[in-house]
């Protein structure tokens, strides 16, 4: 990954003002936010179903992206070097999307189909590395990704709040990923006792609200990191090697003993938890894998509906033309191999940079709750449990949680590079946008 200066991860000194975020920020803020309501939908009101509001969100993060594009281009032409090192960051990624888009530009306009996936491959882009330009020449990067977060969490909270009102039913429907992580960065960056335990209290509330088995995956996967990553930092600090490893023994002897509780508590509650509508969804796989298995190089090419008429039975919603629910599988399906390969080495390559950086605490033993620790370690954990989300749901297929979830990973992008610029200061001499101050970052880049 380039190095490239972004934004302090480290207390600035006593003197330094830290710089707002000019008026084009705001928009990609109000833009994100809008987003993560339409995805997350705490009210219930299905904004992102009706056709008069339903692109709202991606038409005001379009238009705040070129006005932020035509601002830093017009103002800071020294910033255009900037897009060639994103491009090599998001280039696996950014060429699964070429693939998708120009497949479903075909069959929107070449074989008439209205239901293509377009906005899987729009939605990567303007998410992921759009965004991520977008803060790493932002003349105020730390308050940019500090103001996002605060909003994915509100966003987060305002639907397990919502969720819990209206408890039983699913209002974040196959965004478990983002709210219970979010929910969760109290227990994930906190200090204190008190506030930890908060934390982890709204995050098991935002699984059991709506009692869906990928929120429950969610959730354990969420308690693994915190167990793990507690375990390897403070056994990385004891200075008694021995104890330490040790140490180590005992913590995974506990990870299996709450692995066989997890297996005990799920044979014991498995008649409440719901059937995953397993005919539906297994008749949907089995159509995909046959589309793979018949096209296995480059499968439909995406040229094809990115919905199918299901005729087994009448299923509760409002049509059924309905997607897959699996990523996964539809991409392996439309995309073959061709599209498969870029699309999981290209998130690989982000997922295990931001990796080293999280792992590196467990080598040294530094403490692990700083701020900028904190919102890397959530957003990884929401690139990695959305995976297991989008196994069993369309995340990638729905225009506002596709978005998001790339969205996300621009923020983790940054803040692994972010965490570079302070390992090798000397690389950021030249930088665009340094390490230390939203102020700083200004000053030198004037």
């Amino acid at each position: 990954m380039p190095h490239m200066s972004l934004m302090a991860t480290k207390p600035v000194g006593p003197n330094s003002r830290e710089q707002s975020m000019d008026f084009t920020d705001g928009l990609v803020v109000l833009a994100i936010t809008l987003q993560l309501f339409w995805a997350i939908d705490p009210f219930a009101i299905e904004l992102w179903r009706r056709s008069l509001t339903r692109h709202l969100p991606t038409i005001l993060a379009v238009a705040a992206t070129l006005l932020c594009i035509a601002g830093r281009l017009l103002f800071r032409p020294d910033l255009r070097p900037t897009l060639g090192a994103v491009v090599r960051i998001y280039r696996g990624l950014i060429l699964f999307a070429a693939f998708v888009i120009v497949g479903s530009l075909y069959a929107r306009f070449a074989l008439a189909i209205d239901s293509s996936f377009l906005l899987m491959g729009l939605s990567l882009i303007l998410g992921g590395p759009v965004n991520l330009w977008l803060i790493t020449t932002s003349s105020a990067p730390t308050s940019l990704v500090r103001n996002i977060t605060i909003a994915m969490v509100a966003v987060s909270l305002l639907g397990v709040v919502m969720n819990t009102i209206d408890f039983g039913n699913m209002l974040y429907h196959a965004m478990e990923h983002v709210v219970l992580v979010g929910v969760a960065l109290p227990l994930i960056v906190g200090r204190n006792l008190v506030v930890r335990l908060a934390g982890a209290l709204l995050c098991i509330l935002a699984a059991v609200a709506p009692n869906k088995i990928t929120g429950y995956i969610v959730l354990l996967m969420i308690f693994a990191w915190v167990f793990v990553d507690e375990l390897m930092i403070r056994t990385a600090s004891d200075p008694d090697r021995v104890r330490a490893g040790l140490r180590r023994i005992l913590g995974a002897m506990v990870g299996m003993v709450g692995v066989l509780g997890v297996v005990f508590l799920y044979q014991a509650t498995k008649s409440h938890l719901p059937d995953g509508n397993t005919v539906y969804r297994m008749h949907t796989y089995q159509m995909a894998i046959d589309r793979f298995l018949d096209s296995w190089l480059w499968g439909r090419a995406f040229a094809a509906s990115a919905v199918d008429h299901f005729d087994l039975f009448v299923v509760n919603a409002s049509t059924q033309s309905l997607p897959t629910h699996s990523d996964p599988l539809d991409i392996l399906a439309n995309g073959g191999l061709l599209g498969a390969i870029p699309f999981v080495l290209g998130l690989l390559s982000i997922l295990y940079a931001a990796w080293k950086v999280l792992a590196r605490n467990w080598v040294s033993g530094e403490p692990a709750q700083s701020p900028a620790r904190g919102q890397l370690a959530m957003y990884f954990l929401i690139m990695t449990s959305g995976l297991t989300v989008m196994a069993f749901n369309p995340v990638l297929n729905s225009a506002s949680s596709s978005y998001v979830y790339w969205m996300c990973s621009a923020l983790m992008c940054a803040l692994v590079w972010s965490d570079k610029e302070i390992e090798q200061p000397a690389l950021a001499a030249g930088s665009p946008i340094v390490g230390g101050s939203d102020e700083q970052s200004k000053g030198r880049t004037a």
